[in-house]
C-alpha cells in the first residue's frame, strides 16, 4: 500500500517540519476519512481553538490526478483539519471550540489555513497554491 494509504491506528502523525503539536488520528480505509482521536487545539492569535476527538474530516480535497503535484500530507495535518473544522460549522462552532467566542468568516477561515501551513514548514508555492484552490473552489463546502 502507498504511505498515504496505510491505516493508522491512534497514531500521532508527524510532520517533520513542524513545531505544532502532532494531532492523533486514525485513517477509517473504507470511508476514507480521518478520525481525530484526542481534541487537538491550535492558538490563533487571541483565540484558542479546539477541534474535539472523533471528529472526521478528508485531510486536503486535492483531487488524486493532482497528487503527484501536492499530495495530501504536503499541507500539514493541523491546517487542513482545523479549516474543515471552520468549514463545517461556517465558521461558528459549536459554544466551548472558540475561547473566548469568536466566529470565523470564510476569508478568515481560509486565511488560517495558510497561516497553519506556514507554521507546519509547508513550501510557500504549495500553500500559494493550496490557498488559491480553497479561496476558487471552497465556496460550495463552506454554503
Amino acid at each position: 500500500m502507498k504511505p498515504f494509504m496505510r491505516e493508522l491506528d491512534q497514531s500521532p502523525v508527524e510532520i517533520p517540519t513542524s513545531g505544532l503539536r502532532s494531532p492523533v488520528l486514525t485513517y477509517l480505509v473504507s470511508e476514507k476519512k480521518w478520525r481525530l482521536e484526542e481534541a487537538y487545539s491550535y492558538r490563533d492569535g487571541g483565540n484558542r481553538i479546539t477541534v474535539p476527538g472523533q471528529f472526521e474530516f478528508d485531510l486536503a480535497s486535492i483531487p488524486r490526478p493532482f497528487w503527484w503535484l501536492i499530495a495530501p500530507f504536503e499541507l500539514s495535518v493541523a491546517a487542513p483539519l482545523l479549516h474543515d473544522f471552520l468549514y463545517r460549522y461556517r465558521g461558528d462552532p459549536p459554544a466551548g471550540a472558540i475561547e473566548p467566542p469568536r466566529t470565523y468568516s470564510r476569508e478568515k477561515a481560509d486565511r488560517l489555513f495558510r497561516r497553519v501551513m506556514a507554521n507546519e514548514g509547508v513550501s510557500r508555492w504549495r500553500r500559494a497554491a493550496a490557498y488559491r484552490a480553497v479561496r476558487w473552489f471552497g465556496g460550495s463546502s463552506w454554503s
